[in-house]
């Protein structure tokens, strides 16, 4: 419980709310010791008499560091509370990560509540989705949604006869009282504190209002509101686990709203009565919510709960170091899933905007974060997030999968993108071997096979970097290529696979006296039609078996190598290299 200092009475130590406003689970809590001394100097101090002046001190001192609660046999209880009335950001997917982290290497709880008190924005679809995602993502929670526990009901909405419960409490012990001033009056305030130059706070002009001038205004039936009483002078302190020492004046505050008139509780009330009934130890989020603190900390401390330790996390800023917007791309994790992003590759990436190691590894799974992770690393500086890096580091999480596994995601994206007519067999794993290197995203997997499945042999010749090709003698290799082909020696070999193309290509440079880049690039814009791609000799062995196994979907489009070479054999190379002619099919060869 709360205590406050008598200045004159030095050892004098009295209770700032009586007992029976503090629930049950508190008041044996093992933050106090028997003598009434808070443990963790979480304290409200009075230094001086006139009204309504103190200051308040929220402290973590290193001898009692909150960091070390589990060592004193008190359970780490986090929460990830996110509002269900959009998608899941990747900033709220972070301070979720930490929280999971947190609690995962401190062996204590994951506790996810749903802030639904805006009841026109909420909806149960955000919701889910939001579920969906952290579950996506591997941060299961203990207690929460789907799961129950005991402390719920875990959305604000189903808790309002709580916040009431507490309102009311504050409202006996003359922390709180009733405010009939209406928007009118409210507005004339901000008005003339603008005008002064001073910051647009409540005059209090009902905190000093009579019971009979209360009554008077109940009997008319009046609309009201709950304010808090807040100290004309002193300071709050808090020491943030991230940030240190963090303070903040009163004077600046004024009387601040707890409970709406329609009934409905202030975003602040009902954070600060969930986290102190829901026994929460750490309260891990947003440098955003930094300034809720001071309303916070002033009803902790009236309600007589033990405050929880703060650490607040820079946010994500954009490559422009403005705050991440929809207007710099994808943000949500249900986008980035969609776009073909691995869960484990969003884990690692997202642990890594604030936080690190201090060595230079920068891949980990969930469960070595869980082992390397301390919140004494966050870093108080904003975090840049760089898609590009995402999507590198997506892609050695792809290549990096079993290959079996990653055989299963790739062989079923083609199948699904009606590309290939199967999702498993010698072709799809052959092709993943060939093209792995080049994709990142699992959606880039389509656009690989595809283009390897081309054959833009007419656009190659016609553009710039055609012509140098086109002007070594590529008729030439054209015509013994064709030779290759009519006597069965070429198909003869890619029956053998690579090694059998190997041993052809050998002989074949040989007999044209080509080599190196001489003899594969004209090769490969035959038998291709591309100037660069993969390994050319696992291409064309891959585009053989393409063509003989039928696993490739009719309305791609492919062209196989029997048609290839009869394309070929109609070209007129003298007036190609002239006014190149179109080829039939050429066009609907390219996907």
């Amino acid at each position: 419980m709360a205590a406050m200092l008598v200045v004159g009475v030095p050892w004098l130590r009295m209770s700032l709310i009586p007992k029976e406003v503090a629930p049950p689970i508190f008041r044996q809590s093992s933050l106090y010791c028997r003598n009434g001394s808070a443990r963790n100097s979480h304290s409200v101090y009075y230094h001086c008499f006139p009204k309504r002046a103190f200051s308040v001190s929220a402290s973590s001192t290193q001898t009692y560091s909150t960091l070390n609660r589990g060592a004193q046999g008190e359970e780490v209880r986090v929460r990830f509370a996110p509002s269900p009335t959009g998608n899941l950001h990747v900033g709220g997917a972070r301070t979720a990560l930490f929280n999971y982290l947190f609690a995962r290497s401190k062996g204590g709880k994951f506790i996810l509540r749903i802030e639904d008190t805006d009841l026109e924005r909420s909806t149960r679809e955000s919701e889910e989705a939001m579920l969906s995602d952290l579950s996506w993502l591997g941060l299961n929670w203990d207690e929460g949604p789907g799961i129950g526990g005991n402390y719920g009901p875990y959305r604000q909405s189903e808790r309002n006869s709580l916040y009431k419960e507490y309102a009311e409490k504050l409202l006996q012990s003359g922390h709180v009282y009733r405010c009939f001033c209406s928007n009118e009056e409210l507005e004339k305030m901000k008005e003339i504190a603008k005008l002064k130059q001073l910051p647009p706070v409540y005059t209090g002009k009902w905190a000093s209002a009579t019971e009979e001038e209360v009554q008077e205004e109940l009997e008319k039936g009046t609309p009201y509101t709950y304010r808090f009483r807040v100290p004309s002078e002193g300071r709050l302190k808090i020491d943030d686990l991230i940030r240190g020492e963090v303070s903040w004046s009163l004077d600046t505050l004024g009387d601040f709203v707890i409970m709406r008139s329609n009934g409905q509780p202030v975003y602040n009330f009902c954070v600060t009565v969930d986290d102190a009934t829901m026994a929460i130890s750490h309260v891990i989020r947003a440098e955003e919510h930094l300034p809720n603190t001071l309303r916070q900390a002033l009803i902790y401390k009236a309600l007589g709960f033990p405050m929880p330790s703060f650490a607040h996390v820079s946010l994500i800023l954009a490559p422009d170091r403005s705050k991440l917007s929809k207007r710099h791309g994808a943000t949500s994790v249900g986008q980035f899933k969609e776009m073909g992003y691995l869960p484990q590759a969003m884990v690692n990436y997202l642990a890594l905007l604030g936080w690190g190691d201090g060595t230079e590894n920068e891949f980990f799974s969930l469960e070595q974060l869980v082992e390397k992770f301390t919140i004494e690393r966050v870093n108080k500086a904003g975090a840049i997030f760089d898609s590009t890096k995402l999507r590198w580091m997506n892609g050695q999480h792809l290549r990096s999968l079993p290959s079996e596994e990653l055989i299963q995601i790739i062989g079923s994206c083609w199948k699904d993108a009606g590309i290939l007519t199967e999702s498993g067999g010698d072709f799809i794993q052959e092709a993943v071997q060939l093209l792995k290197d080049g994709i990142d995203l699992i959606s880039d997997s389509e656009k690989a096979l595809s283009n390897l499945l081309s054959y833009p042999f007419h656009e190659t010749l016609s553009s710039p970097e055609g012509k140098p090709v086109l002007e070594d003698r590529l008729s030439e290799v054209a015509e013994s290529l064709l030779a290759a082909y009519s006597s069965g020696e070429l198909f003869g070999a890619l029956e053998e696979g690579q090694p059998g193309w190997q041993k052809w290509v050998k002989s074949f440079g040989k007999s044209l006296k080509r080599k190196g880049k001489s003899l594969f690039m004209p090769l490969r814009v035959l038998l291709t039609g591309k100037l660069h791609g993969p390994d050319i000799g696992s291409s064309v062995a891959l585009l053989y078996k393409a063509g003989n196994s039928g696993v490739v979907a009719s309305q791609v489009g492919f062209i196989p190598l029997d048609e290839r070479f009869k394309m070929l054999r109609e070209v007129d190379w003298e007036s190609f290299s002239k006014d190149p002619p179109i080829l039939e099919s050429a066009g609907a060869a390219t996907h």
